[in-house]
C-alpha cells in the first residue's frame, strides 16, 4: 500500500486559503494574524484612527490654550492697577517753582500777552511822567504822545530820546527803575477762551479731566485715579485687553524663534537651564535676539497701551476709543513709522535688549560667580537674588521711565493740526517735546530735581451760615532728599524693592521648613 503526500508546489507559497496537507481541518482564514491584518491594520481603519487621535489632540491643546488665556487675563486684571498707578507716577510732570509747562502754542501766547502788558506799560508809565513833572501840556502831550504812539511800533523800539538836553532821557531812567523793581509778570487768563497755565500747582487754571499732582506712590496714584469724578475703578484698568494681546503673543512668538535660532545653530535644547549648560553664550545670544526681535515687531502694542492709560477717560477730552482706533489714528495723524520708530526706537531696542539679559543672568552670576547654590546655601542664595534683582531694577527703571514719556509724546507728520483732536492726559506731561531719550534723562534731572512747592492737603471749610464751601489748599516745601535730580527716574521703586522683600521673605522661609524637614 503507497501512502501519498500533497507537498507545497515548488513555485512559491501555499495558497492561505487552501487546506493545509498536514492538518486538513484547519483553514487559513481562521488564523487569528491573517484577521489581524485583514481587518485591524488595514489602511482605511489606521487613518480614521489617526485623524481621530490627531482630532483629540487638537481638542485638547485647544482646551489647554483657552485656559491658560482666561488665567492669564485674569493674573494680568490683578496687577493691571498697580502697573497703571505706576505708569501715571512715571509720565507725571512735577517741574520747580519757577518751571513753565507749556508748548509752543502756549509759548506764543505767552510772548504776545507779554508784549501787549510791556506796551501798555509803558504808555502809562510815561502819562504817569509827563502828568507828575507838569511837563504835559496841549501841545507838547500831543507831541510826545504822538510821537511815541509813532515809534512804539518801529523795529529799533526807540522812544525818542532827545539829543538837545529834553527831559526823556530821565523819563527813560526812571522807567528802567520801575521794571527792576516790578517785572512784568505773565497773566493766566485773558478775556478769550484761552486758557494759560503758568504753574502746574495752580489748581484753579487745573482741568477739570485732570488729576491734581500725585504727591505719593503707587498706591497713592491708585486711590487717586479711582475716585476722580471723570476716572473711576473702571480706568484701572484701561489698556488691560491690548496687555493681555501682546502678552499672549509674545508668549508664543518668543520661544518659537528661540528655538529655531538654536535649531539653525545647532545649539543645545533652549528648555535646559542655563546653569547646567558648559558654554552659555550662544544660547544667551539667541535668547536675546528673540526677545529683541519680538519685542521690537510687537512694541506699537506697547505704544498703543501706553497711550490708553495715560489718556483721560472723559469721554468729551478722550483721543483714542480703543485698542484699533489708537493704532489707525497713529498712522493718519503721525504715519506708520511712528509705530516703531521715531523717538521710540532707540528705548525700545535698549529696553528688550538689557531686561531679558539682566533677568537671565542672575542665576548664572549667583552660581559661577558667587558659587553658590540654592540646596547648600538658601539664605546667603537668597540673600544673592535680592541683591541682583535690586540692581537690575536700578538699570531697568529710568529705561522705563523715559520709555513711556516718550510714548505719550506726538510725532505729527504735518505742522498744520488742524482738524486733531488734541491728546488730554489724566496727569500732568511735559508739553514741549523731548528729543530723544538722552534729552528726556537731562530734562528729568534738570527740571524736576528742585525744591519746589507741593500740595498736601485739600479741606473743605464750611461757611457761617452751613451751606456754601470753600476749599483751602495747604502748601508745603517738599523735605530736603527731593531734591535730588535722580528722583524722578526711580518713580515706583519702593512697591518694587517691596515686592523684592516679600518674595524673599516668602522664600528664606519656605528653604528654612525644607532644611528642618531634611533634619
Amino acid at each position: 500500500m503507497t501512502t501519498r503526500y500533497n507537498f507545497p508546489p515548488p513555485s512559491g507559497a501555499p495558497n492561505a486559503n487552501a487546506p493545509n496537507p498536514l492538518r486538513p481541518y484547519y483553514t487559513g482564514s481562521d488564523s487569528p494574524l491573517q484577521s489581524y491584518y485583514n481587518n485591524t491594520l488595514s489602511s482605511t481603519n489606521l487613518e480614521e484612527e489617526l485623524a481621530a487621535q490627531n482630532e483629540l489632540n487638537s481638542q485638547t491643546a485647544a482646551k489647554e490654550l483657552a485656559s491658560y488665556g482666561l488665567v492669564k487675563y485674569m493674573t494680568l486684571a490683578i496687577a493691571a492697577p498697580f502697573e497703571a498707578g505706576q505708569t501715571l507716577l512715571q509720565v507725571q510732570y512735577l517741574p520747580n517753582d519757577d518751571g513753565f509747562n507749556g508748548d509752543d502754542e502756549d509759548l506764543a501766547e505767552m510772548a504776545r500777552r507779554e508784549e501787549a502788558e510791556r506796551r501798555a506799560r509803558e504808555e502809562q508809565a510815561e502819562r504817569d511822567y509827563y502828568n507828575r513833572t507838569g511837563i504835559l501840556s496841549s501841545s507838547s502831550g500831543n507831541y510826545y504822545s504822538n510821537q511815541y504812539n509813532s515809534n512804539l511800533g518801529s523795529s529799533t523800539g526807540s522812544l525818542g530820546h532827545d539829543d538837545y538836553g529834553s527831559p526823556r532821557s530821565r523819563y527813560d531812567q526812571e522807567r528802567s527803575r520801575e521794571y527792576e523793581t516790578n517785572p512784568v509778570q505773565p497773566a493766566s487768563t485773558t478775556n478769550s477762551d484761552y486758557v494759560l497755565r503758568s504753574s502746574v500747582y495752580d489748581e484753579e487754571t487745573r482741568p477739570a479731566h485732570q488729576l491734581p499732582p500725585i504727591e505719593g506712590g503707587v498706591w497713592k496714584a491708585v486711590t487717586d485715579l479711582s475716585k476722580h469724578p471723570s476716572e473711576g475703578w473702571m480706568s484701572l484698568w484701561k489698556g488691560q485687553y491690548t496687555n493681555w494681546i501682546y502678552e499672549m503673543l509674545h508668549l508664543f512668538a518668543q520661544p518659537t524663534l528661540e528655538a529655531t535660532l538654536n535649531d539653525t545653530f545647532d545649539l543645545y535644547d533652549d528648555t535646559i537651564p542655563l546653569v547646567h549648560l558648559d558654554h552659555v553664550g550662544p544660547n544667551i545670544a539667541t535668547m536675546v535676539t528673540s526677545h529683541l526681535v519680538v519685542g521690537f515687531i510687537l512694541s506699537p502694542l506697547e505704544l498703543v497701551r501706553t497711550r490708553l492709560v495715560v489718556q483721560t477717560a472723559n469721554p468729551m477730552q478722550r483721543k483714542y476709543k480703543g485698542m484699533i482706533n489708537c493704532i489707525t489714528t497713529i498712522i493718519q495723524e503721525e504715519g506708520a513709522a511712528a509705530l516703531w520708530g521715531g523717538v521710540n526706537l532707540f528705548p525700545t531696542l535698549i529696553y528688550h535688549t538689557l531686561t531679558p539679559l539682566l533677568s537671565n543672568s542672575i542665576p548664572l552670576i549667583i552660581d559661577r560667580v558667587f558659587k553658590l547654590s540654592a540646596a547648600d546655601s538658601p539664605v546667603l542664595y537668597s540673600l544673592a537674588e535680592l541683591g541682583l534683582n535690586t540692581i537690575e531694577l536700578l538699570i531697568r527703571l529710568p529705561i522705563e521711565t523715559v520709555r513711556k514719556r516718550l510714548q505719550i509724546q506726538m510725532q505729527y507728520k504735518n505742522k498744520d493740526r488742524r482738524g486733531t483732536k488734541k491728546y488730554q492726559t489724566v496727569v500732568e506731561t511735559r508739553k514741549r517735546p523731548y528729543y530723544g531719550m538722552v534729552d528726556c534723562v537731562y530734562r528729568i534731572i534738570k527740571e524736576e530735581g528742585g525744591h519746589h512747592k507741593r500740595v498736601s492737603q485739600t479741606k473743605v471749610v464750611k461757611s457761617a451760615d452751613g451751606k456754601t464751601q470753600q476749599i483751602t489748599t495747604t502748601v508745603v516745601q517738599r523735605p530736603w532728599y527731593s531734591a535730588w535730580g535722580v528722583r524722578g527716574l526711580y518713580t515706583g521703586l519702593g512697591m518694587h524693592l517691596t515686592t523684592n522683600m516679600a518674595l524673599f521673605a516668602v522664600g528664606a522661609v519656605t528653604n528654612l521648613q525644607d532644611e528642618g524637614d531634611d533634619w
